[in-house]
């Protein structure tokens, strides 16, 4: 009789198969970053992780949000195709056109 391992049940669920193989723990004092198998991960391993793919994603967000208000600043100006995006977004921000 075959048996299915614990993660191949959990990513049965369409909601988990996006769980990796693999996550990345980062340090924590003198013990280095390290790639941790996720079916030997521990709870703490996880939650380190998620600790630091949160700061991941808030910084992304970060990049995104102001790429996309450099991005609607130009295109107010008129901006569009291979027209410098920063210099119409200058123009936006001091009023000008």
């Amino acid at each position: 009789m075959f048996t299915t391992s614990p993660l191949k049940r959990l990513r049965q669920s369409s909601w988990m198969e996006a769980i990796p193989d693999t996550i990345n723990v980062p340090a924590l004092s003198e013990r280095p970053n390290r790639a941790v198998p996720i079916e030997r991960a521990t709870v703490d391993d996880i939650e380190f992780a998620l600790v630091a793919l949160a700061r991941q994603q808030s910084e992304l967000y970060r990049l995104t949000s102001a790429l996309g208000d450099v991005l609607k600043m130009a295109r107010r100006q008129g901006a569009c195709g291979a027209d410098i995006a920063i210099s119409a977004a200058v123009r936006d921000l001091e009023g000008g056109k």
